[in-house]
C-alpha cells in the first residue's frame, strides 16, 4: 500500500512540475521552486543540461524564445515509488531562432520522452529524450528523408 501511496505523490509532484513549466503563457516556472530539488541532475537536454533551478527555469525561458503557444499533450504517465515516466508531444510555433536556423514561423510537433527520478518529494535527476530528427526537420534544418529498402 505505502508504495501505491508514493507512487500516486511522485505522479501528483509531475504533473504539476508538467502544468507549470510547459503552460502556454510560462507564467509558473516558481513550480521548478516547489517541485525541483536545488543541485538536479539532468540528462539529455538540447544546448545543454541544466543542474539546478536557476539554470532548469533558463532552459524553459530559452526554449520559449524559440518555440511560442505551446499545446502540450501527454500519451501517457507512469510512476512508481522513485521514478514517473511521461511520454509526450508538443506542438508550437517556431517563433524564434533554433539549432541556427531563423524562426519559420510554421506551426510544428514533435515527441519525446521523460524520466524523472524522485527523491525526498522533489525531481532529483531526468532523462530527456525528443525526437530531435522529427524537431530539426519540421523546422528546416534537416532535409526530410524517405525511408527506402531496395532488394
Amino acid at each position: 500500500m505505502t508504495r501505491d501511496l508514493h507512487g500516486a505523490a511522485n505522479r501528483v509532484l509531475v504533473e504539476r512540475f508538467l502544468a507549470g513549466t510547459h503552460a502556454r503563457d510560462l507564467s509558473d516556472l516558481a513550480v521548478i521552486d516547489e517541485t525541483v530539488a536545488e543541485r538536479v541532475v539532468c540528462h539529455g537536454f538540447p544546448g545543454g543540461n541544466p543542474h539546478d533551478r536557476e539554470s532548469y527555469k533558463d532552459f524553459f525561458r530559452t526554449f520559449r524564445r524559440s518555440f511560442d503557444e505551446m499545446d502540450w499533450t501527454v500519451g501517457a504517465l507512469v510512476a512508481d515509488e522513485r521514478h514517473v515516466a511521461a511520454r509526450w508531444r508538443i506542438e508550437s510555433t517556431h517563433c524564434g531562432a533554433f539549432a541556427g536556423v531563423p524562426a519559420s514561423g510554421r506551426r510544428i510537433g514533435f515527441d519525446g520522452m521523460v524520466l524523472y527520478r524522485i527523491d525526498g518529494g522533489r525531481i532529483a535527476e531526468c532523462w530527456l529524450h525528443i525526437d530531435e530528427i522529427g524537431l530539426l526537420t519540421a523546422i528546416g534544418a534537416l532535409a526530410p528523408h524517405s525511408a527506402r529498402c531496395e532488394v
